[in-house]
């Protein structure tokens, strides 16, 4: 089994939105790699933009796959002509297995195996991308421990159009809760922490920013991870 990132651009496709919606499978253009994309391979869905990072892993069901028109446009397209996919020469069927909210670049980069992640280096522009087994093992087991802490995907969080002055940060390890200094800068900077609220990872010297974009400055709890 090989182990692939496949890139959604927010600009020209919704992807939030897709993946709140019920139906399993979907269809991807695949641009390279064609030669080495099999049934069975493992697929980890990249968000482009604000947030950044993985949101989804899927499987290959079918490559290579001939789509009706159906599949191409299947209403979440933002851009279509020059900016379309829908001339790539290969297209792959796939179905999502996992759907979460954004795991961030910033938490990817502090996955112990990932410091040098070979996705950082690869040619941005491009849809398909090859990560290495070693790497493909390592997400797939990090992913599984951020989703037995509950995260699921309900709803789009929306930055607060007017932020509030963020609230005291408190973090709770197991049934103690321990208050934590309000300033970012005294935060350690390698803590990942898990927001109570909507059990998101965010690394502690993000918090502050978190609780003005998701929570409005609302009061959190922050629960440490192993």
């Amino acid at each position: 089994m090989n182990y692939w990132v496949f890139k959604a651009n927010s600009e020209h496709y919704r992807i939030d939105e897709r993946l709140l919606d019920p139906a399993p499978q979907i269809t991807w253009a695949v641009t390279r790699y064609h030669e080495r994309i099999q049934q069975g391979d493992t697929v980890f869905i990249w968000r482009t933009g604000t947030p950044r990072g993985i949101c989804a892993v899927m499987v290959i069901d079918l490559f290579p796959y001939e789509p009706e028109d159906i599949d191409l446009h299947d209403g979440y397209e933002i851009v279509t002509g020059a900016n379309s996919t829908v001339s790539a020469p290969h297209w792959a069927k796939g179905t999502f297995i996992r759907r979460f909210p954004v795991i961030e670049t910033n938490i990817i980069k502090k996955i112990p195996g990932l410091e040098l992640f070979s996705f950082f280096a690869a040619f941005q522009q491009a849809v398909n991308f090859s990560i290495t087994r070693p790497e493909g093992s390592i997400l797939l087991e990090f992913i599984e421990k951020y989703l037995a802490a509950g995260p699921e995907i309900k709803k789009v969080s929306k930055p607060a159009t007017k932020p509030k002055k963020a609230a005291p940060i408190r973090v709770t390890t197991s049934t103690k809760k321990t208050k934590l200094p309000a300033s970012e800068s005294e935060l350690p900077t390698t803590v990942l922490l898990q927001c109570e609220a909507c059990n998101r990872y965010v690394v502690s010297t993000d918090t502050d920013r978190h609780i003005r974009e998701a929570h409005a400055g609302e009061l959190m709890e922050w629960k440490k991870t192993k």
